[in-house]
């Protein structure tokens, strides 16, 4: 049970977007994955969602090809938060997590539990009532969270993957909605999330995968993986990482010019 990529290539003409990439997304983990802009992300992203089939091997949802799925039984088991999250209808905010419900033939009762449920975990339940197109790009992103997050909500193992769901957040919401996506895990659910910010991949992943050039470059547990080399390789960057009794935190080393600033 879980959502593998097998030696998958994806490639537009002549080009690999990404090559011979095999990673897994388990029930109960955090997953997140991380490179430079163009790196493949977001092309492994659409892959391991069903959006793009790929070129070469195969992706694998609870064991069956994910191009075998039927949409209803697919939406009903992985739900997605991509970066496009404008709407064009004069929808409220609790009318956008009720979208989470439309695989399901439940009734008014159960659809209404669970989106209060979704909006409450995610503190968007004072938003709903607004009309979505009000919303500034953190208030959306926090209502789409809610809406995927309803989609999928009871009988783990499920699968929730999230294309930088915290881009237009302040801090506080940021670390919110990373602590509900720690908790899903914890709970059973397989998470995907697509990251920038190497702390906080740090300190919430179970799992760090660096792409670079459309290529696995690393993956395993974050200590593992986000160490000073690999961060000079994926990133271009360099970095000093530091023990600490909580754990390994990352901070910038001082350019020469920095220090002559200074």
């Amino acid at each position: 049970m879980s959502l593998i990529a097998e030696n998958v290539t994806y490639s537009v003409g002549s080009k690999n977007l990404v090559s011979q990439i095999s990673l897994e997304v388990k029930p109960g983990e955090l997953h997140v994955l991380m490179g430079r802009n163009g790196a493949g992300k977001s092309t492994m992203f659409k892959l391991l969602c069903g959006d793009f089939e790929p070129t070469s091997g195969e992706i694998l949802l609870n064991g069956k090809p994910i191009r075998e799925w039927k949409r209803k039984h697919l939406a009903m088991t992985r739900s997605v938060l991509t970066q496009d999250y404008e709407m064009q209808f004069p929808f409220s905010a609790r009318e956008i997590v009720e979208l989470g419900r439309s695989p399901y033939q439940s009734t008014k009762e159960e659809n209404d539990k669970v989106i209060f449920e979704a909006m409450e975990i995610t503190n968007t339940q004072k938003l709903g009532d607004r009309s979505y197109s009000t919303l500034s790009g953190g208030e959306k992103q926090r209502t789409q969270y809610s809406r995927v997050l309803s989609q999928v909500w009871g009988n783990p193992p499920k699968y929730l993957l999230l294309d930088e769901p915290i881009s237009s957040m302040d801090l506080p919401n940021q670390l919110k909605l990373l602590q509900v996506s720690r908790h899903m895990a914890d709970q059973g659910y397989g998470l995907l999330l697509i990251l920038h910010d190497i702390n906080f991949a740090n300190q919430y992943a179970d799992t760090v995968s660096l792409l670079k050039e459309g290529k696995l470059a690393a993956s395993g547990k974050p200590k593992d993986v986000l160490t000073e080399k690999n961060i000079s390789d994926i990133f271009g960057v360099e970095m000093n990482v530091f023990d600490s009794p909580n754990g390994i935190f990352i901070l910038p080393k001082l350019s020469k010019m920095e220090q002559t600033i200074k």
